[in-house]
């Protein structure tokens, strides 16, 4: 899930002294395209930020904009954790008919009446919770659409290490979608960690199944600031393997990420990131198999540095997708 990534992102990056912990945003480990950007838990508790909510602009290549009324909104606690996400999307388009009455001027007709037609769109609310213990350790997310309900259940060894993750799906008893109480609970996958240290900067993950069976290990390699190098993933059973790679600057900020896979056609993706002179994170562009695909570009208020606004130049479906943000506080 979209949801564990950020998690774990924020695990990492904690690691990483220097400048980056001044920034709002923090670049992501994770080598997929993200719903939204990583937000740095320190900067969300010293600024004191409640809310966060996108609102969501999208424009195709010689169209007009349509304002299609899209929102992200985020919630976190005092701590500057990310306590719930939601996002609305569209799950229906109704066209209605208006009718427009004629316009007169000193009795006389200037203008006929007519017909027009404007749509009208019903939304459908997708939101994830999470919950966390006194170390600050995630320990439960929860998803729900509609009906349909999916918790991760996390645990941890004593030097915070995850050695289990349990995903289910569950039904809500409670008759309220905002009150879960739980009802069935059915078990989708039961994954087990091991680790072993290889080296001064360099752990083994070892990846099991619900029969205890290795399926999968990981070499983490770290630098002297306990920033990762690269993830190096081997299927055990299977032929498939994928690599990670992470470049910083003298500052210790991410600048680059490279992933490569073999689990089908050979895939490649590559994520360039530039900084203001304040350490902000300004651009990232996103590459597929050298092909540029996203270009994320960030504005922020001059006092505190929070982003005002970010775009997103898709160059494959030729649109751009501009989000304004708006806060609440503690």
């Amino acid at each position: 899930m979209r949801q564990i990534s950020y998690i774990l992102k924020i695990a990492f990056f904690l690691c990483i002294c220097g400048a980056s912990r001044a920034q709002m945003l923090l670049p992501s480990l994770s080598n997929t395209l993200d719903k939204y950007p990583n937000f740095n838990p320190e900067y969300i508790k010293k600024h004191n930020v409640k809310t966060i909510t996108f609102d969501i602009l999208d424009k195709k290549d010689l169209q007009v904009a349509v304002d299609k009324g899209l929102v992200h909104y985020y919630e976190f606690d005092k701590n500057g954790l990310l306590t719930r996400f939601y996002y609305t999307v569209i799950a229906k388009t109704v066209t209605q008919e208006f009718h427009s009455r004629p316009v007169y001027h000193k009795r006389r007709k200037i203008s006929n009446g007519g017909v027009y037609y404007k749509n009208e769109y019903i939304y459908d609310t997708i939101s994830t919770r999470f919950y966390y213990d006194e170390k600050h350790r995630i320990i439960l997310s929860r998803y729900n659409d509609g009906a349909y309900y999916e918790a991760t259940y996390y645990e941890y060894d004593s030097l915070d290490n995850i050695t289990k993750l349990l995903r289910a799906k569950e039904t809500n008893v409670s008759g309220e979608r905002n009150v879960f109480q739980l009802g069935m609970q059915t078990i989708l996958s039961d994954e087990r960690f091991q680790y072993v240290r290889t080296g001064d900067r360099q752990i083994k993950k070892l990846c099991l199944n619900d029969e205890g069976r290795v399926f999968k290990e990981v070499i983490i390699t770290y630098d002297e600031n306990r920033a990762p190098l690269s993830f190096n993933e081997v299927f055990t059973a299977t032929w498939i393997s994928q690599e990670s790679k992470f470049f910083y600057n003298l500052k210790q900020q991410l600048i680059a990420k490279i992933y490569t896979s073999n689990t089908g056609d050979l895939l490649k993706t590559v994520s360039d990131f530039e900084y203001d002179e304040k350490d902000n994170l300004l651009t990232e562009k996103q590459y597929r198999n050298e092909v540029l695909r996203n270009e994320l570009s960030y504005l922020f208020e001059e006092t505190d540095q929070k982003v005002k606004s970010f775009i997103n130049r898709d160059y494959i479906n030729k649109s751009i997708r501009i989000t304004k943000v708006y806060y609440t506080f503690w």
